[in-house]
């Protein structure tokens, strides 16, 4: 529940984010998730936290080094005159789902027993974007608990084809309950 406020406070902090012309997204995500980042360090927390801090000062540990008048120096100012600092970590999130999409691109996850080979790894790669219809990029892991097959995850999709998926599956329909 919570979760989903903080998506719905972030969406339009994000959204503004995505409709200054000339920015470079990828960058500006870069130095939006750092400053998310820094909020989980304890020295910025008890920044944060003391009201005898001034907000310039908070602002310009977050920004670290920002000009003033950049897209995240204003954000952070923002939300700092809204006590709604807390947010910066979700408005990270929905910035890069909104670039992603206006990117038509997509992330998976696959996990694999043994590494995968380059050519492998574009075939997989390939299947994806013809199933996603997106730029799909890869992150390969290796499992050697996984026996043999692969596990594909993206979005809130799992597509499991390992061995041990299979056996787990097979217990699961032996058992009575």
């Amino acid at each position: 529940m919570i979760g989903d406020q903080l998506t719905a406070i972030a969406r339009p902090y994000a959204r503004a984010l995505m409709a200054v012309d000339g920015i470079d997204r990828a960058a500006l995500l870069a130095r939006l998730e750092a400053a998310a980042q820094a909020l989980s360090d304890p020295a910025i927390t008890a920044l944060a936290e003391n009201p005898e801090v001034p907000r310039a000062r908070l602002a310009a540990a977050l920004a670290s080094g920002e000009p003033d008048s950049s897209p995240l120096a204003r954000l952070i100012d923002l939300l700092l005159q809204n006590d709604r600092l807390a947010v910066l970590p979700a408005i990270a999130t929905v910035f890069a789902a909104l670039k992603d999409d206006a990117e038509n691109r997509t992330h998976a996850t696959i996990t694999t027993a043994l590494p995968l080979s380059e050519p492998q790894r574009e075939r997989l790669r390939a299947a994806l974007a013809r199933r996603t219809g997106r730029l799909v990029d890869l992150v390969v892991e290796t499992d050697g608990r996984l026996l043999a097959g692969v596990i594909v995850q993206y979005g809130d999709m799992v597509l499991d084809g390992s061995i041990r998926g299979r056996l787990a599956a097979l217990a699961h329909a032996l058992s009575p309950f």
